[in-house]
């Protein structure tokens, strides 16, 4: 019983070890990834577009957006915080490696306008993005693609408009 739980404390202290020095790991690496995006060149309209066009970004079992090429529609539906509410506006590109997209958001709490805006900066092949004006810059698209990037998320075509329409019927 004493080895058990000599054990269990050894691998308890190992753990919060590593948690402590993971946090200094995470600072440094937040400030290196913004360095290199500040550093980057912005991304131009076109390929800001190309990004987005026509894709769905998966916002994991909570919601998701979709980007219809067809009159700038914005489609979006969500789940968060338990309450089911849906977004509908216009996403548009206003330079500077922006993209930003205007909705009105209903909900069991009545209807909110909202608009939300992300920068882009690119070095190599790799892209950054952070919530515009003063969001953490994070690793958008890696240099080498790999599935955790963001950019994954984004699937072509319309994963929002049945689920949306769902949750339009019961509210």
């Amino acid at each position: 019983m004493k080895r058990v739980l000599g054990n269990c404390l050894g691998a308890a202290f190992a753990c919060s070890v590593l948690l402590g020095l993971q946090v200094p790991a995470t600072a440094k690496t937040a400030a290196k990834i913004a360095e290199q995006a500040q550093k980057g060149a912005v991304v131009p309209d076109e390929g800001v577009y190309q990004i987005y066009r026509n894709r769905s970004w998966m916002w994991g079992n909570h919601g998701a957006a979709y980007f219809a090429v067809r009159q700038r529609q914005f489609n979006a539906w969500s789940t968060e915080k338990g309450q089911p509410s849906y977004g509908d506006g216009i996403w548009f590109i206003p330079g500077g490696g922006k993209l930003c997209y205007r909705a009105k958001w209903h909900g069991s709490w009545g209807v909110k306008g909202s608009m939300t805006c992300f920068e882009h900066r690119q070095t190599g092949k790799a892209i950054y993005k952070r919530k515009s004006p003063d969001g953490e810059w994070y690793i958008f698209r890696s240099q080498h693609r790999n599935r955790s990037d963001e950019s994954s998320k984004l699937k072509y075509g319309d994963y929002v408009t049945r689920k949306q329409n769902r949750i339009k019927a019961r509210l």
